[in-house]
């Protein structure tokens, strides 16, 4: 096994392997069909226990077997399990039986057994195998290192992977993509040259993925294109792509050709049918599944989501702002004709804003790693752009190399390298007061220290708002430069400023939809600094982010470190 994460370019020719004949055997309560050469599909149904639903007459269900898919593929040197089905309690032979097919098929090799995620319809026949040495684990960081599943899996004989990690079988390649949203961990594992991914309930199998909450969904979104993007990456053939979910069964719903698997198209309108829920454009119709969250089917094509309606709702009323586009690494959404606001996935919505002029445009800040930023935004605009830091943290420069110049406060060039190692671009200052003429626009610079030491907000005073990064939070403050004293003094000026130009709203370095900065907000963040250098209002401790203490009122909090927040 060896591991790695999907960077460097692929150079190396992929050769497919043709497909076999589909046979199927039963073993046991398994029926067990070959994808191809040393690539099987086993499942949990045999003759005496179909698979999926029967109805009568009258459309009562008479029978219902949810059967769930565990694949296994051999490679010269090793083997790999993905998924471990249901818990069978309906055959007595099942730990027995399912061992027999995967040790027949393994012959001697090493096993190892990963899983797409965690839950028990997934993981449901693990005391086959936990206690076997012969047998190693691989499991989802995200999904299985919780207390949850503390001391479930054998330490000696377990590791925990994340996206880039690859089973080298021998002859067989098996690459595993992060794909959350229907678990915080779930993972797509890709056949490198053989264009076969088994994905679990990650892309759902036919009846729809299952999202349980915003967070969820949220996940969703980003993970449908990043996994395109992967898959591109990879050297996919996206006409021969075949999709391999946890319920194969669930297949009876699909329009596609007999014989056919889901493929690259269906991602597609997997991408399109989030674009239009976050919208509040998807079709929809009840699902009658008796679930209390999940009550509403959103459908495109062959792509369904099953979700909450309500919850669906307020998702597409999160923003404000229109929706207008998203990629692996961001979602830009249009705050008016000329101004954007682009959000990330990796530091609680890292944001960047793109302000448009007549001649010029300006690009506010870069993220973490959003990979295509510069094409992105040069599909909004097709004005030369600028791009300009509010301050030097990673999470907002992290894209800057793909822009030929930087534009920052000189006291914060030096953390900005330190989070660029090796930054070719050029290096150029803002100061307090200076004036970016966009053409018909101007942005002014105030400078506002204290987040960071070179810590800046960009003023558009014609439209009424500013761009603040994380000077004055976004409801959280992180004093990591300067005294209490220094932020009374900006929060002075910055109030100041903002009621001497009719400045409403602060948008912040981690935008949500329902977090503008506000006067009131930088008077409130006055009011405590304030009360803290008086003596009046004491911090609570408290370790978060490297600082020691917290003041929290008013809605807001600010995290410093005492006794040098105090001088």
């Amino acid at each position: 096994m060896k591991h790695h994460f999907i960077l460097p370019a692929l150079a190396l020719a992929l050769a497919a392997v043709a497909c076999g004949p589909v046979t199927k055997v039963e073993v046991g309560p398994y029926t067990v069909s070959t994808i191809e050469k040393n690539v099987w599909h086993i499942q949990d149904y045999n003759k005496s226990n179909p698979a999926g639903e029967t109805f009568d007459a009258e459309g009562n269900k008479t029978h219902f077997n949810s059967c769930s898919d565990i694949y296994l593929l051999v490679g010269e040197k090793e083997a790999l399990v993905i998924d471990l089905s249901n818990p069978i309690d309906w055959a007595d032979n099942a730990a027995e039986s399912l061992r027999s097919i995967i040790a027949e098929r393994a012959a001697g090799k090493p096993v190892t057994i990963a899983f797409t995620h965690n839950h028990g319809d997934h993981t449901g026949m693990l005391p086959a195998f936990v206690d076997d040495p012969d047998y190693k684990f691989a499991l989802s960081v995200q999904d299985f290192g919780t207390p949850q599943f503390e001391g479930k899996f054998p330490e000696d004989r377990s590791e925990f992977i994340q996206e880039g990690y690859t089973f080298d079988l021998g002859g067989l390649e098996v690459i595993a993509i992060m794909v959350p949203g229907h678990t915080d961990g779930s993972l797509a594992y890709y056949v490198k040259g053989h264009d076969l991914l088994f994905t679990g309930d990650a892309v759902g199998s036919g009846h729809g993925v299952w999202i349980f909450n915003g967070a969820g969904f949220e996940n969703y979104v980003a993970a449908i294109p990043h996994l395109l993007q992967a898959l591109d990456f990879l050297g996919a053939d996206k006409d021969r792509l075949q999709i391999y979910g946890g319920h194969y069964w669930q297949k009876d719903w699909l329009d596609l050709p007999k014989g056919r698997e889901l493929g690259y198209d269906y991602l597609l309108e997997m991408q399109e049918l989030c674009n239009r829920i976050e919208t509040g454009t998807a079709q929809s119709e009840p699902s009658n599944l008796g679930h209390p969250v999940l009550d509403t089917y959103f459908r495109n094509g062959n792509a369904i989501v099953v979700w909450n309606a309500a919850q669906a709702e307020a998702y597409s009323k999160q923003y404000p702002e229109k929706f207008v586009c998203r990629d692996a690494g961001v979602v830009f959404h249009q705050i008016d004709e000329h101004t954007w606001v682009g959000n990330g996935h990796y530091c609680y919505n890292e944001s960047v804003y793109l302000l448009e002029g007549e001649d010029r445009a300006l690009l506010i800040d870069a993220g973490v790693y959003m990979p295509t930023l510069d094409k992105v935004v040069a599909r909004l605009t097709d004005k030369p752009v600028t791009l300009a830091l509010t301050h030097g943290h990673g999470d907002h420069v992290g894209s800057a190399p793909l822009f030929p110049e930087v534009w920052l406060h000189a006291a914060d060039t030096a953390l900005m390298r330190s989070n660029l190692q090796g930054y070719q671009g050029a290096v150029k200052l803002l100061s307090d007061g200076d004036v970016i003429d966009l053409g018909g626009r101007q942005v002014e610079v105030l400078y506002t220290p204290g987040h960071t030491s070179g810590s800046i907000t960009f003023f558009d005073k014609a439209n009424h708002y500013g761009f603040s990064g994380d000077a004055f939070g976004s409801s959280n403050l992180l004093l990591f430069a300067g005294p209490f004293s220094a932020l009374a003094k900006t929060c002075t000026r910055t109030i100041a400023y903002m009621e001497k130009n009719g400045i409403e709203k602060l948008y912040p370095g981690h935008y949500h939809g329902d977090n503008p900065e506000t006067l009131q907000r930088v008077k409130d963040e006055l009011t405590l600094a304030r009360e803290v250098l008086s003596g009046k209002r004491k911090g609570e401790a408290g370790e978060a982010n490297g600082l020691n203490r917290y003041v929290r009122d008013f809605g807001v909090t600010i995290r410093y470190n005492e006794p040098d927040a105090l001088r």
